[in-house]
């Protein structure tokens, strides 16, 4: 038993941000499988208290609610439906942006995707607990659309399509089902949405909002091996300063090499040695 928990470590703190969040997820949501399967009253009190309620008046006296909400899932289908998004949005996400910010998106995309839902429940007969990592994750999805809305992603059975199309279609669906069940869940993958189209808009106005969650970069942070110190036996500050220049513009050339073969062809046309190049410099 031992073993296997220290390979779950193991895999926890060598794992980016993406590999967290899900771990997070299915730990959580784990919890609350078994609750509601052996322990009814518990699942309950467990849902009630950490769920995010529709009226403010109840929402505000658990304002942890706001957040945790995100981690609790309906049952298994819901949780690994929107794992295997975030998975795959998060790798889009961190084409262009980097890991903290990913981390950033979701967690505040998720408090305003809750709080669009208690707002518009001020106006409409919503009712009811809402939980899922939906809102969260569409943050990410529009974060991306609104940065790169031509970017190409393949669809398995489809092929090639532009991400705003994607996008687009997730909109309407949400639209069209909030009349026939689940509108709380509908209402935050709007709210989700309007997150991710901000955040793009006032990032490129110098406001990052995903500043305001860098006190949690420690919690997800990679640890790393300690620096090795090494005598220095001959240097020469110009030659180095030269190379450590020229060495930053190579660099920053593949980089921009890479992100506009993405927007002409999508993330999957790169070749295995551009997409790990690429995930290098975010780490």
């Amino acid at each position: 038993m031992n073993h296997y928990l220290k390979q779950l470590k193991t895999a926890y703190e060598s794992g980016n941000t993406i590999n967290k969040l899900i771990y997070w997820n299915i730990a959580i949501a784990v919890v609350t499988f078994i609750l509601s399967a052996f322990f009814k009253d518990v699942y309950f009190d467990f849902i009630n208290i950490f769920s995010l309620n529709s009226q403010f008046s109840v929402a505000v006296t658990k304002i942890w609610s706001f957040f945790t909400y995100s981690f609790i899932h309906a049952g298994l289908i819901h949780l690994i439906f929107n794992m295997i998004m975030l998975f795959y949005l998060g790798q889009l996400f961190t084409t262009f942006f980097t890991q903290i910010q990913l981390l950033g998106v979701y967690i505040v995309g998720a408090v305003f995707s809750g709080l669009f839902y208690v707002a518009i429940a001020a106006f409409f007969p919503l009712g009811g607990n809402v939980v899922g990592a939906s809102g969260a994750i569409m943050a990410l999805l529009f974060a991306v659309t609104a940065y790169a809305p031509y970017m190409n992603v393949r669809l398995m059975l489809i092929g090639n399509v532009k991400i705003w199309h994607i996008a687009v279609v997730f909109i309407f669906l949400d639209v069209v089902q909030i009349p026939f069940g689940n509108a709380g869940g509908h209402i935050t993958h709007l709210g989700g949405a309007l997150f991710g189209a901000l955040y793009i808009l006032l990032l490129k106005k110098g406001i990052d909002l995903s500043s305001f969650i860098i006190f949690f970069q420690k919690l997800f942070k990679r640890q790393k091996n300690q620096k090795k110190h090494f005598k220095n036996v001959y240097k020469n500050t110009t030659a180095t300063n030269s190379s450590v220049s020229n060495n930053k513009d190579q660099v920053q050339k593949r980089i921009d090499e890479i992100l506009d073969k993405i927007k002409k062809s999508g993330y999957e046309s790169l070749s295995k040695e551009e997409k790990t190049f690429l995930f290098q410099q975010k780490e």
